[in-house]
């Protein structure tokens, strides 16, 4: 069995295999790995991730039809290390008498154990972290769980109420009167520098250039469809103007003048002055109801006149007062308070001197509304901050309509306007794919600039980790580290503002003399203020919890490449133990090769390649491995030297070699 072509995904490049000796040069530690993986893979009767064409007994078919026609060959493939293998020095068959073969076999077994002893140490310490991961994300979730995002904008709201009461009763400032003012400096002051000592804590970094960077290093050692760096990095920038959009509104709303807050304001004065003209102006008469009044009413004369006449006045009486108040009871609701005034339609005689007080009140508060609102247009338009944030998201749209299209805004939002939920729009950028090939970037500057800007973001646990796919990995974990950082400084940066804002108000109130207070606004405000601290001390657990998560899976990539790394040398530590058996056994080095091509696993049709690791190896130890059956195809991982003149000399009907840096 030969392979004849491989390709590692479905729309990537595939490679052609020569039937004898294929040189696959230029590979990363994590596609060697995939490429022992595929074998092995094969040797197992498994189908690996890959997919390609092979050669049984002449006929070339899939590699899943192969494997089928294979099935499980052997427990393992075979992987050389060439470097146990000594360059020929005499003739193949002649016999070369082993040098120190026990003192040999007992290295070889000694390094073999030692491999063995850290292999499970490792597999023991990455299911320990497997452990504390699990209950780090349970922690994660919990903390998650209880961040209320609405605490906030309770909080905001209650302020503007506070501070529109404060302001109706002519007072200067809403807290003051308050019971113990000095006490309230002191946990003022304490929750200001407890702020400021938290938001010194958070993580910081540029979410936009770390997401670029990330993405372009993901396209650089891969192939075919990527996210695409541009728009990864437009996601983060669009997600943290948004958070300071929010941030600024919250601010706003604090002080009794968001849009929110006096939106709320004016549809509740809407709704009073719709019910106070109701409550002033009676409404018109069905004939049911008229229909319905003239019974009564003849009704109660009928019952007075019987009570004029009857023998019994006490119980006539009675009688004629309960017709009596019949009639007034369903009079009262249409806005009449005697039969004469429905009569002469006189109704505006039954509104009562409070309702008609209530409705011009409403009318003033509507109008008041209204003004507000002029007024808080007018403020927004000055506002500075306010502005720059939103021509940034204005241009950061627009640069997301170039990349999404005008359909997708049609389809979500019907229109120019961008969807009311901004992660919509974020989610659609970080689904944007590229052809990894069009990035233009290589892998070296790629994986460097990587390092770079993680180092610049302040993600730590990426020094030591040498494979590239590990690297991409952690960037995206630090990502989430700062998307949660940014996310609790909005909170604290508002909760910091509004401290300070009362703080200066209540120092130069100094103890306050006024009595008056406005104790259900200020309750309100205590309740809300409750929810926010409870808010804020959940988010500050998960910035800590997913940095102690991205420690974690720093620690657990480390691990996981030295894992890897001691399964190589185990193979190559295990070729080493049978060499120096089969020294010890007496047999002669030119055998070697035999005994190595009996190790080959075989199918039914035909053996499985070998993997030559060379590492940097010369390509001379080779020789030792071109005596193998021709039946035996042989694939050299590795950057040996001497490669180009040893397939040379070999000839290309032994030997070719491919540059596959690109493989995975």
């Amino acid at each position: 069995m030969r392979f004849v072509e491989l390709r590692p995904t479905p729309e990537g490049e595939t490679f052609r295999l020569h039937p004898r000796i294929t040189w696959l040069r230029g590979l990363d530690p994590a596609a060697r790995v995939a490429v022992v993986g595929l074998v092995h893979d094969v040797a197992l009767g498994e189908m690996p991730d890959w997919d390609g064409t092979v050669d049984i007994d002449g006929e070339t078919m899939s590699l899943a039809d192969g494997i089928d026609v294979l099935g499980e060959t052997a427990d393992n493939a075979l992987i050389v290390d060439a470097a146990s293998l000594p360059p020929v020095t005499t003739v193949p068959d002649t016999p070369v008498a082993p040098v120190a073969p026990r003192e040999s076999l007992e290295s070889a077994t000694e390094k073999l154990t030692e491999l063995e002893e850290r292999i499970a140490g490792l597999a023991e310490e990455l299911a320990a972290s497997g452990k504390v991961r699990s209950g780090m994300t349970a922690h994660l979730v919990s903390a998650s769980a209880r961040v209320d995002d609405d605490a906030g904008r309770r909080l905001d709201r209650a302020d503007g109420e506070l501070g529109r009461a404060a302001r109706l009763a002519s007072r200067p400032d809403p807290w003051t009167g308050m019971a113990d003012v000095p006490a309230r400096l002191i946990e003022l002051r304490a929750q200001v520098d407890e702020l400021e000592m938290s938001l010194a804590a958070l993580p910081s970094g540029d979410r936009p250039a770390l997401a670029a960077a990330v993405a372009t290093a993901r396209a650089a050692i891969s192939r075919g469809s990527v996210p695409s760096p541009e728009a990864a990095a437009l996601a983060q920038a669009w997600t943290s103007l948004h958070q300071r959009l929010t941030g600024l509104e919250s601010r706003m709303e604090a002080a009794g003048g968001g849009t929110e807050a006096v939106a709320a304001r004016l549809d509740a004065a809407r709704a009073a002055a719709r019910a106070a003209e109701d409550a002033a102006v009676p409404r018109p008469i069905t004939e049911e109801e008229a229909d319905r009044l003239e019974t009564l009413h003849e009704a109660m004369l009928a019952a007075e006149q019987r009570a004029g006449r009857g023998v019994r006045r006490a119980a006539g009486r009675a009688a004629f007062e309960k017709a009596e108040a019949a009639l007034r009871d369903a009079l009262a609701p249409l806005g009449y308070p005697t039969w004469a005034a429905f009569r002469m339609g006189n109704g505006m005689a039954s509104v009562s001197q409070e309702a008609l007080d209530e409705y011009e009140r409403s009318q003033a508060e509507l109008e008041a509304a209204e003004i507000e609102l002029a007024q808080l247009m007018a403020r927004l338009e000055r506002d500075t901050d306010l502005q720059d944030v939103l021509t940034a998201i204005d241009r950061a749209l627009d640069h997301a309509r170039e990349l999404l299209g005008d359909e997708f805004f049609d389809d979500v939002s019907g229109g120019d306007a961008p969807p009311a939920d901004p992660a919509i729009v974020r989610e659609a950028l970080e689904a944007c794919t590229v052809d990894a090939a069009s990035i233009g970037v290589g892998r070296e500057a790629a994986i460097a600039h990587l390092r770079e800007a993680m180092t610049a973001a302040g993600a730590g646990g990426h020094e030591h980790l040498t494979s590239d796919a590990a690297l991409v990995a952690l960037g995206e974990s630090w990502l989430g580290v700062l998307g949660a950082a940014d996310e609790a400084a909005v909170r604290m940066l508002r909760d910091r503002e509004r401290a300070v804002a009362e703080l200066a108000a209540l120092e130069e109130l100094g103890d306050g003399t006024r009595v008056d207070r406005l104790d259900e606004e200020r309750a309100a405000v205590r309740a809300a203020e409750k929810d926010v601290a409870e808010t804020r001390d959940a988010l500050v657990e998960v910035v800590e919890a997913r940095t102690q998560l991205h420690v974690l899976a720093a620690t657990e990539l480390n691990l996981a490449e030295e894992h890897d790394d001691r399964l190589l040398q185990r193979e190559s530590a295990q070729v080493l133990v049978d060499l120096a058996t089969r020294r010890l056994d007496g047999r002669a080095s030119a055998d070697e090769a035999a005994a190595l091509a009996d190790r080959v696993p075989r199918g039914i049709g035909g053996p499985i390649p070998v993997v030559v690791v060379m590492g940097a190896s010369p390509a001379a130890m080779l020789d030792r491995l071109v005596v193998l059956p021709d039946d035996v195809q042989i694939l050299v991982i590795g950057d040996g030297l001497g490669i180009v003149e040893w397939i040379e000399r070999a000839g290309d009907d032994t030997a070719a070699m491919v540059d596959v840096g690109t493989l995975v």
